[in-house]
């Protein structure tokens, strides 16, 4: 996936420059208008918002290595009764 960013000023496609890490969940994007009737450049910030699935890491190794035993359709049925 890429990240399209939409200049605020005249509504064009903008190129991401640069960017910085602000924090564990933040990173600030610095970006230009590719209109160069417009040449607006300004900083954009990217962020985490929340879990929609958790990540099969949160489980102990012990369960991950017999889940890969488990079919994906029968994996289903027990996450189905967890959640």
């Amino acid at each position: 996936m890429s990240v399209k960013v939409v200049c605020i000023k005249c509504g064009s496609v903008g190129r991401i420059e640069s960017s910085s890490q602000e924090g564990e969940t933040v990173k600030k994007l610095y970006c230009s208008c590719k209109n160069p009737r417009c040449g607006h450049t300004w900083a954009d910030e990217l962020s985490y918002s929340h879990t929609i699935s958790p990540s099969a890491l949160d489980l102990p190794e012990q369960i991950r290595e017999k889940l890969q035993l488990v079919p994906p359709a029968e994996q289903a049925k027990l996450f189905a009764h967890i959640g």
